[in-house]
């Protein structure tokens, strides 16, 4: 398992096709120890998270995940599997708002996430290690309410193998939506139209932080789009403001 993520290193592209997706490669996980690894069957793997020392992430340095500015509290836990992974989480740290995930697709399929049982989103890859662009994967903030949560889920069919990076966190705070997304929301329905044109808009914002989106197929239900490399804050403010609601809410509808 080690040798082969690091044979499938790439560079740091980018995109956001499907649920809760974001930007990743596998060039850092390494430096943290894998759990758990699956050898073929259905394999139920177990985890452990607990809290200790607070860090906070560096994009430059910490390339496998997409969350700029969130400070994470205590190490993550990183650990491999196939079929049903169960993270127990253990007591939350003072100050911990979120869990930072990231599910990475060692092979193809469809991966579900789950709260104590409670459906939170999904991660679908159609191309697994074998690509040599990336390993595939998707990054999310889980946010927590004030209840103590227990347990992360993340299930899979029996042998399609996965890996999961998962630490408390604390997010910051997100930019308001601009007017233009608030008006497109305003009656419940995002049409496709305004979609795009919230897609536009986050791109116009990007180029106008002088970032590079090169949009891969357009007429796709899902559009799917890259950023030339993870851009941070700017990528945070610019999703927040202009795209993420709506590119949310489109996704579930073609569901």
């Amino acid at each position: 398992m080690r040798a082969e993520l690091v044979a499938q290193v790439a560079k740091p592209s980018a995109s956001r096709v499907g649920a809760h997706t974001g930007r990743v490669t596998l060039a850092a996980v390494l430096a943290f120890s894998l759990a758990g690894v699956a050898t073929g069957g259905a394999v139920a793997a177990t985890g452990v998270l607990t809290p200790s020392s607070s860090v906070v992430i560096s994009m430059e340095e910490m390339q496998t995940v997409s969350f700029p500015g969130t400070e994470i509290l205590g190490a993550p836990l990183v650990i491999s599997g196939s079929g049903e992974t169960v993270v127990e989480l253990g007591p939350r740290p003072d100050g911990a708002t979120a869990l930072s995930l990231y599910v990475g697709c060692i092979d193809a399929g469809r991966y579900e996430i789950a709260i104590d049982d409670l459906s939170e989103s999904f991660v679908e890859c159609d191309k697994g290690s074998g690509d040599a662009d990336s390993l595939g994967g998707s990054s999310s903030q889980l946010e927590l309410g004030a209840e103590q949560p227990q347990t992360l889920i993340v299930h899979g069919a029996s042998a399609d193998r996965y890996v999961v990076w998962v630490a408390w966190s604390a997010p910051p705070v997100t930019p308001g939506s601009s007017q233009a997304q608030v008006d497109a929301l305003a009656d419940g329905v995002v049409k496709r139209e305004e979609y795009v044109a919230g897609l536009d808009r986050y791109i116009a914002c990007m180029e106008a932080s002088g970032w590079s989106v090169n949009v891969i197929d357009r007429e796709a239900k899902v559009i799917d789009y890259r950023i030339e490399a993870i851009a941070g804050a700017d990528d945070l403010r610019c999703y927040a403001a202009e795209f993420v609601k709506l590119d949310m809410a489109w996704q579930i509808s073609q569901e």
